[in-house]
């Protein structure tokens, strides 16, 4: 069998003898990974072109860059990402990812995003991604985009100065270029998360997602992934998460836990995924750094 994990909100890849079948990986943003894979919610992670590309609207910082390297003793994972917004309304996204294994495997994309607020509570987000495959026995280009939705709502009656978010995102629509027995996994994720305030030293999140993926058929199934992040005076921040895959092999199951820092316009952020050895993800880490302008 030929199996191999196609690049797209994060890649990987699989070598095997006949037939193709996709697997999917959690995106490289460490925050998201550290929450148990809870992305669709995320305003302050470093990617969130990788994520829910409209929440980034609702960010406070008007520029961002970041990069990230997820990986484990088989692959190596790079990811590099950065965002501009414009006025209170527009803005713009770019990024890049290469995934390397041995044997001639490597996949790049490159991801262009656009997110506009619609008012105070609504923004809405698109991605057209370039992604090429490489194979010691066949080389591959395809097309897609993302179509992304955010929403936030500032609660009164709920703990102290707390916010309700809410994301949705269709992923992964397109198809190679040329004629190839690989397909791109498409999904929709949807996810809720709330914010609230302990004191003015210490805020908490909750957060949940749960996503389908329904093309190619071989990977159909749900993933749910459920998160917690403690935020010391918004210096330092403790991740804890669990991730459900309904199919083992494609999309594991996983604990999280991870850990972030704030200084200044610096972000440093680390997770470790805790996941079974005969899976994709045992002892795989990620390293997200970035500034905020």
């Amino acid at each position: 069998m030929k199996r191999f994990v196609t690049l797209m909100a994060a890649v990987a890849a699989l070598h095997g003898a006949v037939s193709a079948q996709e697997a999917t990986l959690p995106t490289p943003d460490a925050k998201a990974i550290g929450m148990g894979g809870v992305a669709m919610t995320s305003v302050s992670s470093s990617h969130a072109i990788y994520n829910n590309a409209a929440s980034a609207v609702f960010s406070l910082s008007p520029a961002q860059i970041s990069s990230s390297y997820y990986g484990q003793g088989s692959f190596d994972y790079y990811a590099v990402s950065g965002s501009y917004r414009f006025d209170n309304t527009n803005l713009i996204q770019a990024g890049w990812r290469q995934y390397l294994r041995g044997g001639g495997n490597t996949d790049m994309a490159v991801d262009l995003g656009y997110a506009r607020r619609l008012d105070e509570h609504w923004a809405l987000g698109v991605v057209a991604r370039y992604l090429h495959l490489s194979r010691p026995d066949i080389s591959a280009d395809a097309l897609a985009a993302d179509l992304s939705a955010a929403y936030q709502l500032p609660l009164e009656n709920i703990g102290s100065y707390s916010t309700l978010r809410a994301g949705a995102k269709l992923a992964n629509l397109g198809a190679y270029l040329q004629q190839t027995d690989y397909n791109l996994p498409m999904d929709l994720t949807a996810g809720v998360a709330l914010d609230t305030f302990l004191s003015d030293a210490h805020e908490i999140t909750v957060g949940a997602d749960l996503g389908y993926y329904f093309y190619p058929k071989d990977v159909r199934g749900y993933q749910m992934s459920l998160g917690v992040e403690y935020n010391l005076m918004q210096l330092v921040q403790f991740r804890g998460g669990y991730h459900y895959g309904e199919q083992r092999y494609y999309y594991p199951s996983y604990w999280s836990a991870g850990v972030g820092v704030r200084i200044l316009h610096i972000r440093l952020d680390f997770a470790y995924l805790f996941a079974k050895k005969d899976t994709l993800l045992h002892n795989t880490y990620s390293l997200s750094f970035g500034f905020d302008f």
